[in-house]
């Protein structure tokens, strides 16, 4: 029986070892001016597009995100509508758009009461960022935006519907390593 109990505590340790670890291999990955760190089992797959560089964002063979780099991505944005005019709700809902009522309609709306996500800006090395972070465990997007990250005005942008505790702390940590190196 002790060597039994004594196997298990072993293996524990070397299960939790292991856990701690996987947390700290990460690789460099580039893209144009822009680097950052990611999971080594990450893997970065170029997908084919005209005006803008898209890389799907693979663990376990599964999507988990998407990354931008060009000119035509823009700025975080939920579209859906408010009213406080219950005839107008009922008539715009009818035919399958996003619509939400409601009696408050200017503090709903200055509150982003209806958006699936929060936003913030942040500095990320010397770099200001929108970041998105969603409301709820289920539903929305964790993200990152930068606007004109080089001289051509470019937005590099890494955005994930993986909604997974686990994939939400490996995001914001990926998003802190970001550097961008100046272009001429």
């Amino acid at each position: 029986m002790k060597k039994f109990l004594t196997l298990i505590v072993l293996i524990t340790i070397i299960h939790s070892c292991q856990e701690q670890k996987k947390e700290y291999l990460l690789k460099k990955s580039n893209i144009k001016n822009i680097s950052f760190e990611m999971p080594i089992d990450f893997l970065l797959k170029k997908a084919n597009s005209e005006d803008t560089d898209i890389y799907d964002i693979f663990s376990n063979k599964k999507s988990i995100g998407t990354i931008y780099f060009g000119s035509y991505y823009k700025p975080f944005v939920e579209d859906y509508s408010i009213t406080e005019e219950r005839e107008i709700y009922k008539k715009v809902s009818s035919k399958g758009a996003k619509i939400f009522y409601t009696p408050n309609l200017e503090e709903d709306y200055k509150n982003g009461v209806f958006n699936d996500n929060y936003y913030y800006y942040d500095t990320i090395n010397k770099n200001i960022a929108q970041v998105m972070l969603p409301k709820k465990s289920t539903k929305g997007s964790i993200g990152i935006y930068f606007d004109s990250i080089d001289v051509r005005k470019n937005k590099f942008v890494i955005i994930s519907n993986d909604l997974s505790e686990e994939n939400k702390k490996t995001f914001l940590e990926i998003f802190e390593t970001i550097k961008v190196k100046p272009t001429q």
